[in-house]
């Protein structure tokens, strides 16, 4: 077997993928801490993994166009690494696989008999038989950073985080915003707690009108950055998310979380680890993993299977963890 001391991993996705993907470095640093681990991934993805201690460097790419892959690959080239593990399938990046020029490269297989952290992780496995999955995944926050967000929290008691934003992109994802209302009000009542709203500008709209229920319900909706939004939730008692990346950082950095969650198999990519849990729908139908829902009628907001969980369900999974 070729004596390996230089790695570069790839993956072109979202944040989530990126924070499923790090046990897989993680497991083969622990194992060979003298091995040199490097990761191309998209700007704002990589934002969580730029100080990464497991890392020597994390690479950004502009974009998946064969010119810019080849402009990557070219300065990728002078690094020699001696193994590419490609968590991207796909022609494009076959295709730039061939223009690093890697003596070996072990490619990403998605299947949904496995959730994604360990589909992630079992890719490396093929190669480093020594490894083992640790059943938490873990992320590093710049103390500077946490430090100023602390500041912005002013923190005085129990902090609930509420994620309410998902993409637009899948049906089934986005929890009905009636049942976030009644959640935050079910919540304040029986914890006298503080609620925070997180998630980018684009939340906004849906998220804000929940400041009208209570002053201690406060938005940080487009006022953080990526890496300010990771040090915010890491700063909550409990977190409350649909199926998107501000869940999974949550489980990250080791804060007891809650997905919602409708048409998305939980087994595939329900929260990870031992502190967090899902609420979902028992229907016949889920987890069908369809973009647009069979049963949702035009104009329409809300697919039948998010407005099967109910707020009173959410309270009682919250309890475990307050």
């Amino acid at each position: 077997m070729r004596i390996i001391k230089k790695i570069l991993i790839l993956r072109f996705g979202a944040i989530g993928d990126i924070v499923h993907s790090t046990e897989l470095y993680r497991s083969i640093k622990r194992q060979h801490p003298e091995i040199s681990i490097h990761y191309a991934a998209f700007k704002i993805p990589s934002m969580n993994i730029q100080n990464d201690p497991d890392l020597d460097r994390v690479w950004v790419a502009k974009g998946k166009s064969y010119k810019q892959l080849w402009k990557l690959a070219k300065e990728l080239r002078k690094e020699k690494f001696d193994l590419f593990i490609n968590l991207q399938p796909g022609i494009k990046t076959r295709i730039f696989s061939i223009m690093l020029g890697m003596p070996r490269t072990i490619t990403y297989r998605k299947t949904f008999k496995l959730h994604a952290v360990e589909n992630f992780w079992q890719t490396g496995k093929k190669y480093f038989k020594d490894m083992q999955l640790n059943k938490n995944l873990k992320l590093f926050i710049d103390k500077e950073i946490k430090n100023r967000v602390s500041d912005m929290l002013d923190k005085k008691g129990v902090v609930i985080g509420f994620n309410m934003g998902v993409s637009p992109t899948r049906q089934g994802r986005r929890w009905p915003q009636d049942y976030w209302r009644e959640l935050a009000r079910l919540l304040l009542n029986k914890y006298n707690c503080e609620i925070i709203l997180t998630g980018s500008e684009s939340d906004r709209e849906f998220s804000e009108p929940l400041l009208e229920i209570s002053p201690k319900i406060k938005s940080f909706c487009g006022k953080t950055s990526i890496e300010e939004n990771t040090a915010l939730l890491s700063l909550c008692d409990l977190v409350i998310s649909g199926d998107t990346g501000p869940l999974h950082i949550a489980t990250a950095v080791g804060i007891p979380s809650i997905g919602l969650y409708g048409a998305a198999p939980v087994s595939r990519t329900g929260p990870y680890g031992e502190n967090c849990t899902a609420v979902f729908s028992d229907r016949a139908c889920v987890p069908c993993n369809r973009r647009k829902c069979r049963y949702m009628t035009k104009g329409e907001l809300y697919s039948p299977c998010m407005v099967d969980v109910k707020p009173v369900q959410v309270l009682e999974a919250a309890e475990k963890f307050l």
